[in-house]
């Protein structure tokens, strides 16, 4: 039994992967609350399932499998695809760019993530994480069509941008103290509320994180590019 402990983690992401596909569904069927609450499950297992395969070492213990590629379908799908059809569905957009943000966020975020390993080796990504799951915030607020167009819009040059950006938790899942793993903590202290309330959430909690989200996405390439912020990948766990 112990043998097959590494195989847990890609387990995990698969199972994120089956979620993604039960909230597409859910889409299709108008089921909006279940459709939410499946994606918040996939943005869960991409916070634990790569943690928890470097604490297991499944890299070097199970390598017949890839959990490099596993995370990045499931990425793909689950974070950017399945949220942006669900956006589209339930009327986020400004009527008549669903289609055309849908096509290109899932491009977008397919061509950085097909690029991620030279970015964790010179120490900063080029171009902005494809965070393509924080439109969600402008879902929770329930802000006018026009401002999470723009804001989706926005994110997709920025990911496609020469643009150089720190390694933070928005790149690749950091769990240490400091600016790095900022965002994951934030996710940590207000997924269960969220989780639980959705749209009767109190909205100060999206306010933060859009907050830390926009200085991550516009403040931290200034300061790598002045040196405040030093390129490096130094990851723990």
């Amino acid at each position: 039994m112990k043998k097959h402990l590494p195989c847990i983690p890609h387990i995990i992401t698969l199972g994120g992967l089956a979620l993604a596909v039960v909230a597409l569904m859910s889409v299709f069927a108008g089921d909006f609350q279940m459709a939410v609450r499946l994606s918040l499950l996939v943005l869960l297992v991409d916070r634990i399932d790569g943690t928890l395969a470097r604490k297991l070492k499944s890299r070097e213990r199970y390598p017949g499998t890839s959990g490099e590629i596993l995370d990045i379908i499931t990425d793909v799908v689950g974070l950017t695809f399945v949220p942006m059809m669900l956006f589209w569905h339930s009327g986020l957009f400004v009527a008549g760019t669903g289609t055309v943000l849908a096509i290109a966020t899932t491009v977008a975020a397919s061509w950085k993530y097909s690029r991620k390993d030279g970015f964790l080796t010179h120490g900063y990504s080029v171009g902005a994480p494809p965070i393509f799951f924080s439109v969600f915030l402008f879902y929770f607020l329930q802000l006018p069509p026009v401002y999470p167009t723009i804001y989706t819009a926005i994110l997709i040059l920025l990911v496609i941008s020469p643009i150089k950006y720190p390694i933070t938790s928005l790149v690749t899942t950091h769990w240490k103290p400091g600016y790095k793993s900022i965002t994951n903590y934030l996710t940590a202290i207000f997924f269960v509320p969220v989780f639980l309330m959705l749209e009767r959430t109190p909205s100060p909690i999206f306010w933060v994180m859009l907050a830390a989200i926009g200085t991550q996405l516009f403040i931290y390439p200034v300061l790598l590019s002045i040196r405040v912020i030093k390129p490096v990948f130094d990851r723990n766990a």
